[in-house]
């Protein structure tokens, strides 16, 4: 097989603030993979040096039927969780195009219905939370995006003109006591869940806020894939699974599976990428209760087409693989 990859860059419509900082341009490695005259793609916001590394590892390898053996190696290699994403991303793509059917086929997926994705609202002045949030009532779901600063006071300007559902993602922005107080004042919204209220790596916080709150909490910072649900079990209501956290779409199957035994709720998540990302993860979007997947919602220019979210609903492409296209060429490009 042949291993090639690549940069793009795509800029964000407006800039998105959270607490890790402003975004206003989106930078991924491509990774492409060629094999009998196909060619399966992934994608990645990965070091390049990561993504070289996997070079190596793909030139002994014969086919993309050897997937597991591959990505077990890249694994031993040490190869980071985001650059491993990108070659199980491209791996998958190209067994969906050597089988000429859609990858969620292949996994028996198909017919089954996807939950509504939400929508994130970046950290903004409250005009602005007004004016989004009348723009955005036609959508099902909301998702407000929290700051250390935050005491729970923009989800009471949101209600005021949104009925809809809403979540609350913290980042990681509070201390346990904080995050128990702003949970019960969103509680009083109506608020569906609070994700990740507390800094990861303290996960008997996560959990004293867990038994405390009046609401779901999820945790997403601490789960970064299979080795991390039986630590969460107990601490936490539910995960949210993303593909460049735990190293692609094998580990993510295997991370859902773990969490449905161990009573755990299951999101699927992205970041702000591209739409051969968010597409990966969408392939996997009937195995979950919650859908967090607009990560191209926003971008000005994106490099991919690939599945269309339309007011909450996400529809899969039915090309063959990740059924996803290059817009420069738009041609279903094998």
């Amino acid at each position: 097989m042949k291993f090639h990859h690549h940069i793009v860059s795509a800029r964000l419509t407006h800039p998105f603030v959270s607490n890790t900082g402003v975004t206003t341009e989106v930078r991924q490695s491509v990774v492409e993979v060629s094999w009998q005259g196909l060619t399966g793609r992934g994608t990645a916001r990965a070091a390049p040096d990561a993504v070289d590394a996997c070079a190596e590892v793909l030139q002994d390898a014969a086919s993309p039927h050897e997937l597991r053996r591959i990505m077990g190696a890249l694994a031993e290699a040490g190869i980071e969780p985001a650059a491993r994403s990108a070659v199980d991303m491209a791996l998958h793509d190209l067994l969906g195009k050597a089988c000429g059917q859609p990858l969620h086929h292949l996994l028996g997926l198909a017919g089954m219905p996807l939950p509504p994705t939400a929508l994130s609202i970046g950290a903004c002045p409250d005009d602005e939370l007004l004016s989004v949030g009348r723009s955005l009532a036609h959508w099902p779901v909301l998702k407000l995006k929290f700051t250390p600063d935050d005491d729970g006071r923009r989800v009471r300007v949101l209600r005021s003109v949104y009925e809809g559902r809403i979540r609350v993602d913290a980042n990681g922005s509070w201390e346990p006591a904080q995050a128990v107080r702003v949970a019960r004042e969103l509680a009083g919204y109506d608020v569906e869940m609070l994700e990740q209220p507390v800094p990861p790596r303290d996960l008997d916080a996560l959990r004293y806020v867990s038994e405390h709150a009046p609401l779901p909490v999820y945790a997403d910072e601490d789960c970064h894939g299979p080795d991390d649900v039986l630590r969460l079990r107990r601490r936490v209501s539910g995960i949210n699974v993303k593909l460049v956290k735990c190293g692609g779409l094998l580990a993510a199957q295997e991370t859902i599976a773990l969490a449905r035994r161990a009573g755990l709720g299951v999101m699927l998540g992205c970041k702000l990428e591209s739409s051969l990302g968010v597409t990966a993860m969408a392939q996997l979007g009937a195995l979950a209760d919650h859908l967090d997947l607009d990560g191209h919602v926003g971008l000005a220019n994106d490099p991919f087409t690939g599945a269309e979210v339309t007011a909450g609903a996400v529809t899969l492409p039915a090309g063959p693989g990740l059924g996803v296209t290059t817009k420069q060429t738009n041609d279903g490009e094998k």
